[in-house]
């Protein structure tokens, strides 16, 4: 049986404006045996005096915390992203927290797992989700669905801690392709289809909306990804055969 491997889960903060939610889930992190935490576009600095008495024993984390300036670079390294999310406009996969923690105990084994949790004001917006492949939602009371920020992270990865001590699956994904493989790959395909006239719009269109959420239901391998490039660059030379 396989245990979900801690050591592939990454804990990103999208735009965190409060000091001491970011020494808060340092805390956290170091609670559930997590090691990578990330920053992306911090608006409160994690060496802020808030931030040390919040993480609580846990000021290694802080020391070691990775800070990105956007988020599509903070991604680089990880084969599967999930948003977290309690709105319920987005057309992606949702999950609860415990539904989500066998197929990511089968993916960690192989793989690096990103998850996302937003700014406190306004959560992740449509622009963070794109990059993820599905999303988890944090049931809560209805009339006051919206979690602090540290206390999102705890639920979720607290999930995924007992996942790795008592749980386990007989199956592993294999090596899946990166964020930046997978954005490369979009932008090809957008390039190409647009040669045959397929797409019009761009980046920010509607078709590319699509596709993203298209090839997001299955996480995609290295392999899948170099298929795809190919008929990419058969669409290619075909257009310029014209």
């Amino acid at each position: 049986m396989h245990r979900l491997r801690l050591e592939n889960v990454g804990v990103i903060l999208v735009r965190p404006a409060i000091a001491g939610n970011i020494g808060a889930t340092a805390r956290v992190v170091k609670n559930f045996g997590l090691s990578s935490f990330i920053l992306v576009d911090p608006q409160a600095s994690p060496s802020h005096p808030e931030a040390i008495a919040r993480a609580s024993g846990a000021t290694d984390v802080l020391e070691r915390v990775i800070v990105y300036t956007d988020l599509e670079t903070a991604l680089t390294p990880f084969q599967y992203v999930v948003g977290t999310t309690c709105k319920k406009r987005y057309k992606k996969t949702r999950y609860f927290p415990r539904e989500i923690a066998p197929l990511l105990t089968a993916i960690s084994q192989q793989n690096k797992i990103a998850l996302l949790f937003g700014p406190e004001r306004t959560g992740l917006t449509n622009a963070d989700l794109y990059y993820c492949h599905t999303l988890i939602t944090i049931p809560t009371a209805p009339a006051h669905p919206s979690l602090n920020l540290s206390h999102a992270v705890a639920v979720v990865i607290y999930e995924l801690f007992c996942q790795a001590m008592g749980g386990g699956v007989s199956w592993s994904m294999p090596p899946l392709a990166t964020a930046a493989q997978l954005e490369a790959m979009y932008k090809h395909l957008m390039q190409s289809l647009s040669k045959i006239g397929f797409v019009l719009g761009g980046e920010n269109g509607h078709t590319y909306r699509v596709l993203k959420r298209l090839f997001s239901k299955i996480p995609l391998t290295e392999a899948d990804v170099r298929i795809i490039r190919g008929i990419c660059r058969q669409i290619d030379w075909f257009s310029q055969q014209k």
